[in-house]
C-alpha cells in the first residue's frame, strides 16, 4: 500500500514534465492495445471451448450408436445359421422341382401340340431334342451337343446315370458343361462360362 502511494506521488510530477506529457498518451495507447489483445485472447479461448463441447456431443452420439449396435447383436445372437442354411437348401430343391415340373409340362405340351403348324415340330421322343429343350428352358441359346445322336442313344441304352457334354451361350458368353441323364430323363444341367475354367 505504501509503495502504491509512492508511485502515485511520483506520477504527477512525471505527467507535468514535457517528456512525461509526450510519453503518457503512448503508454495509454499501449495499455488499451494490451487490454484489447487480452479480450481477443479470452474470446478465442471461449470459442475454442465451444467447439470442443460440440465435438464432445458428437462423441456422445457415437457412444449411443455403439450401445445400440451391441443391443442389436445380443438380440440377433439367437439366429441359428444351420437353420437358415437348411431353409436355403429347401428353397433351392423346391426351385429345381419347379423347373422339372415346368419342363415336363413343356415337353407334354410339345407332344400334344396340334399338327396344324406349318413347321415340323421337334421330336420330343428324341433324347437330343429333350436335352436341347431343357438347356433352352434355362435361358441359354445356340445349344450344341458335343456327342452325336448315335452316341447319345448308346449312352441311354447302357442305362443308369449318364452325362452328355453340351456347349451353349448365355448373354453372348460361351458356356460349357454337361447335362445329367438318368433312365432317359434329364435330371440336371451344369453349364458354366468358359472363362471360369481357366486359372
Amino acid at each position: 500500500m505504501h509503495e502504491a502511494l509512492h508511485i502515485l506521488a511520483v506520477l504527477p510530477p512525471f505527467a507535468e514534465s514535457d517528456w512525461g506529457a509526450a510519453v503518457l498518451p503512448w503508454l495509454a495507447g499501449i495499455g488499451v492495445a494490451l487490454a484489447g489483445a487480452a479480450a481477443f485472447g479470452v474470446w478465442a479461448l471461449v470459442s475454442r471451448l465451444d467447439k470442443f463441447d460440440a465435438l464432445a456431443q458428437r462423441l456422445d452420439t457415437l457412444e449411443a450408436i455403439r450401445t445400440g449396435l451391441q443391443a442389436l447383436v445380443k438380440e440377433r445372437s439367437d439366429l441359428d445359421l444351420r437353420r437358415i442354411e437348411h431353409v436355403l437348401i429347401e428353397m433351392r430343391d423346391g426351385q429345381r422341382r419347379l423347373e422339372d415340373a415346368i419342363l415336363r409340362a413343356t415337353q407334354s405340351a410339345l407332344r400334344g401340340a396340334s399338327h396344324d403348324v406349318t413347321e415340323a415340330p421337334a421330336n420330343p421322343d428324341d433324347p437330343g431334342q429333350r436335352i436341347i429343350a431343357r438347356v433352352l428352358a434355362q435361358g441359354f441359346d445356340r445349344v450344341q451337343l458335343v456327342a452325336d445322336a448315335a452316341e447319345i442313344e448308346r449312352l441311354l441304352a447302357a442305362g443308369g446315370p449318364q452325362e452328355v457334354l453340351v456347349e451353349a451361350r448365355r448373354n453372348g458368353v460361351l458356356c460349357k458343361g454337361r447335362v445329367l441323364l438318368r433312365d432317359g430323363a434329364v435330371t440336371d444341367v451344369e453349364l458354366t462360362p468358359a472363362y471360369t475354367m481357366f486359372p
